[in-house]
């Protein structure tokens, strides 16, 4: 499999952006690359059904102005904008049977790809972590349809990503776990500049009226982020091990950590 080329940039090689091996986002351990592209179709399709859903239902209930300050939203258009990536290149894979378009595209797409992925990874399991066990307030008003956008915005989420995980076959350069935290951050600092302009914080959690105690719930979100990646890093190489010890590895692969990326 090739990888793209080492870049001219030392950060760029210390975070490990240029180690990203485009045929490992197309191909799996457990079945046929085009079954798996069959996979992606089916939760791309749920992801597009459920957004603009919830497009529809947020302006319907005049909530739209709040639609890109929530990071639960923002982390689902992340997801969502994933899956419909992936599924083109999934789809440009197979009809071209090789990675050109991708080693012959600016580089800074495939660097963004697999930021993206990262993101996507870590956030929606923070997502249903923090929705589940801090913001489900008692909801048993609503009706049926926003029932089930709560629960496909913040549960199912994490299935249609962890689905994906599973059946990819890529690798995760550690120190990314650095643009992910930051990513985090920059979303709280921006929690600040909405409570400035709105007068209103996104989440309760992030009032600084409840006193200095605010200071730990930031603390342990940012906190939780990085936990979460490493738990899905685990999987990750869970995920390559199981295969290799079940002999899925084709010739043309081996099981290894690259530890010039630890």
């Amino acid at each position: 499999m090739e990888s793209l080329s080492p870049s001219n940039y030392s950060i760029i090689r210390w975070f490990g952006f240029d180690q990203f091996i485009p045929e490992q986002a197309f191909n799996s351990h457990w079945m046929s690359c085009r079954t798996f592209f069959m996979v992606r179709i089916i939760l791309t399709l749920y992801s597009t059904i459920t957004f603009w859903a919830y497009f529809v239902v947020m302006i319907d209930l005049g909530r739209f102005g709040g639609f890109f300050a929530a990071f639960t939203t923002l982390t689902f258009i992340g997801l969502h904008a994933y899956l419909v990536t992936a599924c083109v290149y999934h789809f440009r894979y197979l009809r071209y049977k090789n990675v050109n378009f991708l080693l012959n595209q600016p580089t800074v797409l495939n660097y963004l790809y697999l930021y993206l992925y990262t993101t996507v990874m870590t956030f929606n399991v923070l997502t249903p972590v923090v929705f589940w066990s801090i913001l489900n307030a008692d909801q048993s008003t609503n009706s049926l349809v926003v029932e089930w956008l709560n629960v496909s915005v913040h549960g199912a989420s994490f299935f249609l990503m962890f689905i994906d995980v599973l059946l990819n076959t890529m690798t995760i350069p550690i120190r990314l776990v650095l643009p992910v935290f930051f990513t985090l951050i920059s979303y709280m600092l921006l929690a600040f500049i909405i409570y400035a302009r709105d007068h209103t914080w996104v989440y309760p959690f992030l009032s600084w009226d409840q006193g200095p105690s605010a200071a730990i719930w930031y603390f342990l979100v940012a906190t939780l982020v990085i936990v979460f990646f490493f738990f899905m890093v685990s999987v990750h190489l869970l995920r390559d091990w199981v295969a290799w010890k079940l002999g899925k590895f084709t010739k043309n692969q081996k099981y290894e950590i690259n530890h010039d990326l630890v």
